[in-house]
């Protein structure tokens, strides 16, 4: 079964109060690997508030890895994803954001983000995580949060890629089961689609979403994104977060 995927990214109503750009953006398609295979690549990356330069170190984050992903796919050998990839895939976005804050006479602190992503064959993945925000997945009888997210020792902080000790905090999963469904989201949504007491995903926040994507068509699923966009500048979801929000849905069931 092809995958169905929505993606959405909207400016919080306080970056629209300050006159300050989004700072998240993300990724989502299929990427077909050299013999033919298709994986599922998502990406979401939430540039610091505290940075100059944070929405561009989301896009670099997320062009950067999508292009490394892309690389890793194309290669002739037999593919494998272990952790060392990973962090092969972590030290070109650092390259990229350095190389683009040298050129420009900033810091690379000045492009600090996160970075969330999954990489889906048909019965193996691998998931990564630099700070918060989080990544739900499902493998058809159960749904959970992959890495609890990240926010470190003190309200409202996080662990940026762009950080001396990026390393230390990058949680990398990689798993040989056939996953059915993914989401991905920056801190923006995450209290709402996730429970904190219980530390788990908030069902009712993803099914009625995940139920209408289940019905579509694989190219059919464009007209999602508007909906979505619509959904996330909703003042019902505005009331409970005034951040940027970016929400990644994909599912290869249907209904």
């Amino acid at each position: 079964m092809k995958w169905k995927i929505v993606r959405a990214t909207v400016l919080g109503t306080a970056h629209i109060a300050s006159n300050t750009p989004c700072q998240d953006d993300c990724f989502a398609d299929v990427v077909s690997s050299r013999d033919g295979v298709d994986y599922l690549v998502c990406l979401v990356s939430d540039g610091a508030g505290s940075a100059k330069e944070g929405g561009t170190g989301a896009e670099l984050a997320c062009n950067t890895a999508r292009s490394s992903i892309e690389a890793f796919l194309g290669k002739p050998e037999a593919l494998s994803f272990d952790e060392s990839i990973v962090v092969e895939w972590i030290k070109n976005i650092r390259l990229a954001i350095q190389e683009t804050a040298d050129s420009h006479d900033f810091t690379s602190r000045d492009f600090a983000c996160t970075l969330l992503g999954a990489v889906i064959g048909f019965d193996n993945a691998v998931f990564f995580q630099i700070g918060d925000g989080a990544i739900v997945a499902s493998n058809g009888c159960t749904q959970g949060v992959v890495f609890w997210p990240d926010s470190g020792q003190y309200a409202n902080m996080t662990y940026f890629v762009t950080e001396e000790d990026a390393f230390d905090h990058l949680q990398i999963m990689v798993t040989h089961t056939h996953i059915d469904e993914v989401s991905l989201f920056s801190d923006g949504i995450q209290r709402l689609a996730l429970s904190f007491d219980q530390q788990t995903s908030h069902l009712p926040f993803f099914e009625p979403m995940l139920k209408v994507l289940r019905q579509k068509n694989p190219d059919h699923c464009e007209v999602l994104n508007d909906q979505l966009v619509h959904f996330l500048s909703s003042s019902a979801i505005n009331e409970r977060t005034d951040d940027d929000k970016t929400l990644v849905l994909a599912t290869r069931l249907s209904s």
